[in-house]
């Protein structure tokens, strides 16, 4: 069973330009995404989703220093990106991954994987409810659906959000949801989004070490 890992990413975010390589603990916010995602057993592919808006040209060529695959397509239609890095690294199923989550945590995916491998869903997720801080977002999407999917889809809201139809349409797919033993502070966010989100996560690691340590606490 072949699974990737497509990160999604943009150097011309709203709130904060340029965010994806914004210095984290002394690195760029995107080296400790792909870091983790290295961590997943198995040796995922890793795939960046950019677009070929030439503010993007940094971007990429970071991406592939860090030894990541890239794929360029439209700036504001999302899914269509997707689409182009599914058929240009095969995979029965991939993960959805946004560039703004440093402190992605390696056990969700793995459990992400054993659900999935377990069962016939076109998406295992753990925001359907949300019962994990945002910043640790897992999605794992089967390819087939997802592809099928994106050719009828034309709402441009949902062709910028990847997963938004899915939730919009649960009858229209199969949707696995993993919730926590304990439930996150609906309050408590590890994504970047603001320029001051990257002192206050870095307290946060400093001060917690990692999530895994909350779940698995006795």
């Amino acid at each position: 069973m072949r699974i990737s890992a497509i990160i999604q990413a943009r150097m011309t975010s709203q709130r904060f330009p340029g965010k994806v390589l914004a210095p984290f603990l002394g690195r760029p916010l995107l080296a400790h995404v792909v870091e983790r995602l290295r961590q997943i057993p198995g040796a995922l592919p890793v795939v960046l989703a950019t677009s070929r808006d030439e503010a993007d040209d940094p971007l990429a060529l970071y991406a592939q220093s860090l030894g990541v695959g890239v794929v360029r397509g439209p700036l504001e239609n999302v899914l269509g990106r997707f689409a182009l890095a599914v058929a240009q690294h095969p995979c029965e199923a991939f993960f959805r991954v946004c560039a703004d989550s440093p402190l992605l945590e390696p056990f969700l995916f793995v459990r992400a994987l054993e659900v999935y491998s377990g069962g016939d869903f076109d998406l295992v997720t753990n925001v359907f409810p949300r019962t994990y801080p945002a910043g640790l977002s897992v999605e794992l999407l089967r390819a087939e659906t997802f592809l099928a999917l994106e050719k009828v889809t034309t709402d441009p809201q949902d062709r910028e959000h990847v997963t938004r139809y899915y939730y919009g349409h649960p009858e229209a797919c199969r949707i696995q949801n993993i919730e926590s033993a304990r439930p996150a502070d609906p309050g408590l966010k590890l994504a970047v989004d603001e320029i001051g989100d990257l002192e206050r996560l870095a307290r946060w690691k400093q001060d917690k070490g990692s999530w895994a340590c909350t779940e698995f606490r006795t």
